[in-house]
């Protein structure tokens, strides 16, 4: 990296050996270490920023539109198409979820079992119910 050779290292550390002292070295060290500790964090944060923000770039301009999904929270990348926030309570959506893991479950088992076929299953979240509006009207 700086291309030094091992007699101008070696000439470097009896250079601060003489001037530092045997004392101090061991928290030059130490200080130095920690330098370049925070300074490597600091370059993988500002990487990931920058890739953060390249994804979101091409978020917006459309590119990768297939896998939009994937930036989304966990909790909301289940929600059906047509779902408008605020639509359902919180338990209700709480229960859909429960419901959408456990039918998740089921059909890795099924799928893991063998000798049986799989057979195709329906939309998870056809099967779930929908909040009335009656049920709307009375959290408002």
């Amino acid at each position: 990296m700086f291309d030094l050779s091992w007699i101008e290292l070696s000439f470097v550390a009896a250079l601060a050996l003489i001037v530092i002292g045997p004392k101090d070295l061991p928290r030059l060290f130490s200080m130095l270490s920690q330098v370049m500790n925070k300074s490597k964090r600091m370059l993988n944060d500002v990487k990931g920023s920058v890739k953060q923000l390249e994804n979101e770039i091409n978020i917006s301009q459309g590119q990768d539109s297939s896998q939009w999904k994937q930036y989304l929270p966990k909790e909301i990348q289940h929600l059906p198409d047509d779902f408008t926030p605020g639509s359902l309570p919180a338990k209700v959506h709480h229960e859909r979820r429960q419901a959408h893991i456990a039918a998740k479950e089921a059909q890795n088992n099924q799928q893991v079992s063998v000798g049986e076929e799989a057979k195709p299953h329906a939309s998870i979240d056809a099967e779930l119910p929908l909040p009335s509006t009656e049920a709307k009207r009375d959290n408002i």
